[in-house]
């Protein structure tokens, strides 16, 4: 697990996500006003971290901003409990990288899809997106191989895979700064690699019992001491 964002862990009055993987790759949100804590927003009554990119008092290029980069070296799966509001047309993403060939994983023509960015729209789901602000948990998993879609924890669509150029850098925007994700998101995990499908099924459950069935209690992370 290289990184993990849960809602609980934000903190609105200084716009620090942190994370709560243990590596400390904490993100500051940068150009634009800071987004909110959404409460009782998710199946079970938990928040949410309230990001609406098409209002322009966020700016172009508004994005939490990664302390430390993640490899692409090994690929990854990536795991976000989230609700789109974005427009059936717009492309809305939810991680981006620092260059051409990273990771963008995004919505896009009422779909989940992912980039080599700048370089190719490689391959998106099947299932439809609800941009009515209704959760979901979708996830992706990706290497130089293959890859492979999940929708509420139904397969949702697979190919061959690709290699990126260039590590994750950014969380609710891509490199270039346009594509900026509107609407809710409760929380992100991105591993290192591909994980099994038993792996998958494992962090799928956890994240229900998290945000939907309440039976996994999320834990706020304390932070460390400045000094």
């Amino acid at each position: 697990l290289a990184l993990q964002f849960q809602s609980v862990n934000y903190v609105p009055a200084t716009g620090i996500w942190l994370d709560s993987s243990g590596n400390h790759d904490d993100a500051q949100f940068v150009n634009g006003t800071t987004p909110t804590t959404a409460v009782y927003v998710t199946p079970d009554g938990l928040s949410a971290v309230n990001i609406v990119g098409a209002n322009a008092s966020y700016g172009v290029g508004s994005h939490f901003q990664l302390n430390t980069a993640i490899s692409a070296a090994s690929g990854y799966t990536v795991f976000a409990y989230i609700a789109s509001t974005t427009a059936t047309g717009s492309r809305s993403a939810i991680t981006g990288g620092s260059g051409g060939g990273a990771l963008e994983w995004d919505f896009y023509g009422g779909h989940d899809d992912f980039l080599q960015e700048y370089q190719a729209d490689v391959g998106h789901g099947t299932a439809t997106v609800t941009t009515d602000g209704t959760f979901n948990l979708i996830d992706l998993a990706v290497n130089s191989s293959s890859y492979s879609f999940n929708f509420n924890g139904v397969a949702d669509g697979s190919g061959t895979g690709v290699s990126f150029g260039n590590p994750i850098t950014e969380i609710g925007n891509n490199e270039g700064g346009g594509d900026m994700f509107n609407g809710q998101i409760a929380e992100i995990d991105i591993y290192q690699g591909v994980l099994t499908p038993a792996q998958i099924a494992g962090v799928e459950a956890t994240l229900t019992g998290e945000y939907v069935t309440g039976t996994i209690p999320v834990i706020p992370v304390v932070p460390e001491p400045t000094t």
